[in-house]
């Protein structure tokens, strides 16, 4: 059995036509759990009225989208039929063969996770997302993000990390690796597991025949300030807590150096406020290492795959 796991805080514009669009899947062994984050628009009200099918938690306050999905897998997890869990956003619509291409995308046995083709929801030549990837600077980037829909993108193939805005898990690589990590909040966090279960031998495979469409950052939309200042803070400890520590070393040049450009292009082309707000992170990120050496130890002693594997499979997928 299939657990989809969908976060909402104020979604009235979209729950309906993405809850719409798992009504109509062709598979129908799946059951679904909405995590409300306080949501201040009654879009939970729509969920309660109108789709009595779904599991709807409310959560008193809004404690991020890391949190919230923890919530519906630590659910799905207290279920042993649940073998999968596909997380989804709410401003996600999709095709009728999602869940059923989700669950097909699992073609090995060490396939941890499964990407689906993510296409822009208001231009669907364009691909959203088709996974994510590790670039060469040490940043977490959207696959094929704004790019046209070409047979690249056509092509079933292992990446490195698929995005939880529209992803598929084994029940084992929760219990493996463990839950998103609520620290981040939002942002890098399904690149983060992702890089945990790269770490543990997780394949993840790319399968272009699941697809969805996709109003990215809707809900975060109006709040680019703080997308900024997680975005810099989250990225330290993907760093730290993921990089076997000779490898964080020897690339610490380069990510020193494309912070140091990334900084001089906020202030040149976004605004000095913008500036500030990465700056904001960056120092949140800087306090909470000792928070995340602990994580460190624990994911390091987990690791599977030697440093020149990594190394492979970073320059590969990248």
């Amino acid at each position: 059995m299939i657990q989809i796991v969908i976060p909402n805080y104020n979604g009235k514009e979209h729950i309906r036509e993405c809850l719409d669009s798992l009504r109509n899947q062709t598979e129908k062994n799946f059951s679904i759990t909405v995590i409300d984050n306080a949501s201040q628009d009654g879009s939970d009200t729509i969920i309660e009225k109108e789709y009595p099918e779904v599991n709807l938690i409310r959560l008193p306050n809004n404690q991020g989208f890391a949190k919230a999905i923890n919530y519906g897998i630590i659910e799905a997890l207290k279920k042993p039929e649940i073998k999968y869990i596909i997380l989804l956003n709410n401003d996600v619509k999709c095709d009728s063969e999602f869940v059923a291409e989700m669950i097909r995308g699992f073609i090995t046995d060490d396939t941890g996770s499964v990407a689906a083709k993510m296409l822009n929801y208001y231009d669907n030549t364009l691909i959203d997302a088709a996974g994510d990837y590790i670039n060469w600077k040490g940043a977490p980037t959207a696959r094929g993000h704004g790019l046209k829909d070409s047979e690249e993108f056509n092509k079933q193939t292992f990446i490195f990390s698929a995005c939880a805005g529209a992803a598929a898990y084994r029940r084992e690589a929760f219990e493996k690796a463990g839950l998103f990590d609520e620290d981040f909040y939002a942002y890098f966090e399904d690149v983060d597991f992702g890089f945990r279960l790269q770490l543990i031998n997780y394949k993840c495979n790319y399968n272009p025949k699941a697809i969805c469409y996709h109003k990215r950052e809707a809900t975060f939309s109006k709040m680019k300030g703080l997308i900024t200042k997680l975005c810099e803070k989250n990225l330290i400890a993907l760093r730290l807590k993921n990089y076997p520590f000779i490898l964080l070393l020897r690339l610490q040049l380069i990510f020193s150096i494309s912070r140091l450009i990334r900084y001089y292009r906020l202030i040149r082309k976004e605004s000095f406020r913008t500036f500030l707000y990465a700056l904001e992170g960056y120092f949140l990120g800087l306090c909470e290492i000792p928070k995340t050496i602990k994580k460190r130890k624990i994911i390091q002693k987990k690791r599977k795959i030697t440093i020149s594997e990594l190394c492979k499979l970073l320059k590969t997928y990248r």
